[in-house]
């Protein structure tokens, strides 16, 4: 496997991995000892990719009372807590994901985690999937100034791995990852299998993969060298 870039920079939810079961577990344990309904699958996945404070509030207003600033707080920390503690008992790693990301690896390309994920759940997700040593950067949406879309986010994680923004790719699922990666001038990959909350076609990606068995030929097919000025 040979591409022409330094760095991959992957979000994690809906594009590496299929949590949103394990997502809708933990807030439901949640909204159920407060006396709230369950939400599907289907709902906790239009709630994915903000955050853990975006999806409590979501989850909270489309159940009953959307709550105080202080009930999101409790409910947040409950969350977090819950989803600490069943991190992976549903979730599953797409297709190709781990063969891939092993090619990469072989061939001396950085690779990255770039998500808005909170950093309470996310390495426990990645130690229980198996996937935490592929990494050369795990950058989580509150543990920064500026969470995607903004492109500094991406931005911050190329600096981390010690390559410009050229030099990298953004590979996500969804609206906020391609408009953090043009936020930040960089090329990008969106996976056609995750949690997009838009039609993929008006998403704004450089490539669009089905599998990631697709993502070196689509790397190759977006590549355009920097000329020097």
């Amino acid at each position: 496997m040979t591409i022409s870039y330094q760095a991959l920079i992957f979000d994690l939810d809906g594009t590496l991995i299929d949590s949103a079961p394990d997502v809708c577990a933990s807030i439901n344990r949640v909204l159920e000892a407060g006396g709230r309904r369950r939400l599907s699958v289907a709902e906790a996945k239009d709630m994915v990719g903000w955050g853990g404070r975006v999806l409590v509030e979501k989850a909270l207003a489309l159940t009953g009372e959307a709550g105080t600033a202080e009930d999101i707080d409790r409910t947040l920390a409950a969350f977090l807590f819950t989803y600490a503690e069943h991190p992976a008992d549903h979730t599953t790693v797409f297709p190709g994901v781990i063969e891939a990301l092993k090619g990469f690896k072989a061939t001396g390309v950085k690779l990255a985690i770039c998500t808005n994920k909170p950093t309470a759940t996310t390495p426990p997700v990645l130690s229980a999937l198996g996937l935490g040593g592929f990494f050369d950067v795990v950058s989580c949406g509150d543990a920064v100034p500026h969470k995607k879309p903004d492109g500094r986010h991406v931005l911050l994680c190329a600096e981390q791995l010690g390559v410009a923004p050229e030099a990298a790719v953004m590979v996500g699922d969804s609206e906020t990852d391609i408009q953090a990666a043009i936020n930040a001038g960089m090329r990008s990959v969106c996976v056609t299998f995750g949690y997009a909350h838009v039609p993929l076609e008006d998403i704004g990606a450089d490539a669009l993969i089905d599998h990631f068995d697709d993502l070196a030929q689509a790397l190759n097919d977006i590549y355009k060298p920097v000329v020097a000025s």
